[in-house]
This record gives C-alpha cells, sequence and structure tokens, in this order.
C-alpha cells in the first residue's frame, strides 16, 4: 500500500508528525547517500522497480476498492472513501503501514474478492500503465540486467500484472516481491499469508519482511548475493525511502504529482528525477545503458 496520494488528504499529509518523519529520513538519506560509492552508466545489474504510483500511475489498492465498493456518495465512490480513511489512519500515525494492508484486505474479504476479480482490477489500471517505462525496462533486461518489481501490494496481483505485461509488451519481470494472500479452494481471498512491509517483524502471527530482505532471500536461493552498489531503485515517492537510503535511485515525476511525490521532489529524495513525459524511456535508458553512441 502506498503511503497517501489522494488529493483531499493534503491537509492530513502536512501533519507535523507525517512530516517529522519524512524530514528525519531525508537527512539518513542525504548522509547515506554522501558515503556511497561513485556510480558509472552500465555498473547496474539489478533493477527494483515499485508498483503503485511507479509502474502504474494509479494504485491497485484503490481500485479495488473503487471495483468492489462502487456505490457513491457525492462525488467519489465508497472504495475511495475507504481508500482516504485508511490512508488517513497512517497520516495521523493511528496506524502503521502493515496494519493498514491488513486493514485493506479485510475490506476486500468483505466483499469476497475473488482471484478473477484481479483480472477485472487489472482492466482499471491498464490505461495508467507507464509504457514509457515498461519499454526502457524491457530494453535492459536484454541487456542482461535482472529486473524486479517489488510492491508492498499484492504478489498475487503482481502476477496477474506479470502476466500481462508479457502479453502486451513481450516483457516480464524476472522476481516478484509482495504481499501474499491466502485463498480458500474457490479462490476467494481468506486473509493474508504474509507482508511486505517496512521493517522485519512479526504482525499478530504474521510474518513481515522489507522489500530489501525479500529481495535478498531470492538471491540467496539461487545461490547469488545481492550487489547494492550495483542495483538500482525506480520509484516515485518517500514510500520506498529506507530503500533509497542504500540503493542509487530514480524518482518519477508525474505530471500532476501527489503531495507525497511533491514532498519526496521537494526534499530531492533520489540520485536522478525523471518528468514522466516523452522523454521518459530515453532519460531512463541513458542513465543505466548510458547515451545512445
Amino acid at each position: 500500500m502506498k503511503i497517501p496520494r489522494v488529493k483531499d488528504l493534503k491537509s492530513k499529509l502536512s501533519s507535523a508528525k507525517l512530516l517529522g518523519i519524512v524530514v528525519k529520513n531525508s537527512l539518513q538519506f542525504k548522509l547515506r547517500r554522501g558515503a556511497l560509492p561513485r556510480f558509472r552508466n552500465k555498473d547496474f545489474d539489478v533493477i527494483i522497480v515499485d508498483m503503485d504510483g511507479t509502474l502504474f500511475r494509479s494504485d491497485a489498492n484503490l481500485e479495488a476498492l473503487k471495483f468492489l465498493y462502487p456505490e457513491k456518495t457525492g462525488k467519489i465512490s465508497h472504495g475511495e472513501e475507504i481508500y482516504d480513511s485508511i490512508l488517513s489512519n497512517i497520516a495521523k500515525g493511528n496506524c502503521s503501514i502493515e496494519q493498514a494492508i491488513l486493514d485493506g484486505n479485510k475490506f476486500l474479504i468483505g466483499k469476497k474478492m475473488n482471484r478473477m476479480d484481479f483480472e477485472a482490477v487489472f482492466e482499471k489500471l491498464k490505461p495508467t500503465l507507464r509504457t514509457q517505462l515498461v519499454k526502457a525496462l524491457k530494453k535492459m533486461k536484454k541487456e542482461g540486467k535482472t529486473i524486479i518489481l517489488a510492491t508492498l501490494s499484492s504478489k498475487d496481483f503482481a502476477e496477474v500484472a506479470n502476466k500481462h505485461l508479457q502479453k502486451m509488451h513481450n516483457f516480464a519481470f524476472d522476481h516478484l516481491i509482495g504481499t501474499s494472500l491466502a485463498f480458500d479452494e474457490n479462490g476467494f481471498i481468506t486473509g493474508v499469508n504474509s507482508i511486505i512491509g517496512t521493517k522485519d517483524y512479526d504482525l499478530n502471527g504474521i510474518p513481515v519482511k522489507t522489500k530489501l530482505t525479500g529481495i535478498r532471500e531470492f538471491f540467496s536461493a539461487n545461490g547469488k548475493e545481492l550487489e547494492l552498489k550495483k542495483t538500482l531503485l525506480i520509484t516515485d515517492s518517500y514510500g520506498d525511502i529506507d530503500l533509497a537510503k542504500m540503493l542509487v535511485t530514480i524518482l518519477l515525476k508525474p505530471k500532476t504529482p501527489t503531495t507525497a511525490q511533491k514532498v519526496s521532489q521537494s526534499l530531492r529524495l533520489a540520485d536522478y528525477m525523471l518528468r514522466d513525459d516523452s522523454d521518459l524511456q530515453k532519460n531512463l535508458e541513458s542513465i543505466v545503458l548510458g547515451p545512445k553512441k
């Protein structure tokens, strides 16, 4: 689940507590950034890509709730109200991101969401796919880079998206990191098996691990070791700041940024900040593969 992105939450997102956390993290980010070794084009072997707000301009959790709770009170759906409420609780410090993931999935379970519904949610997300990013990743993969999709959202949904990317663009991520859902024999969601969150711990019996831990486990299972100095992160906001502290980072700049994205840009929480415009593919390839000869 992405840290606040809905316009109606702007006032909540500027709360002293949340802003203080971001500023503190940004200082740590800049201190660690200064300690990173110098990097050059083509030094990257692994590319980590965020999903919500990065691969897609929208959020899978938001689209799932809108799909399941379409009834409107005024201009927004009940699903958007639920999403706003969950994010508001994060912004106020009333619950952790990991608890918010559990709370959000309870609403999906309440509407008896089935695996087959993921296809309908993907159709809602598909128009927000950053195709230039996908094209750049496809070229990077051809050059031998390992491309990993890492999300706090459902890994099961990421698998559906990856299947469609293969069909639509002849491209698929090499590995997916995400929250694992539990299903019954008929495909209905019954709970959460494990969570991808902001730290490694146990939440009421449910194991939680960070994106970095999940990625390291993937490499270890394949007899390899993740080299941080040869790993690049592509994201859209401070939701991935813990990874950004350790990795060379590209921050995408949408045409209509959310508050979280604006804060990330103003604090310059990245080594590169690229506009989401007609030059995005060219600029991404230039950073990772070097300029065209």
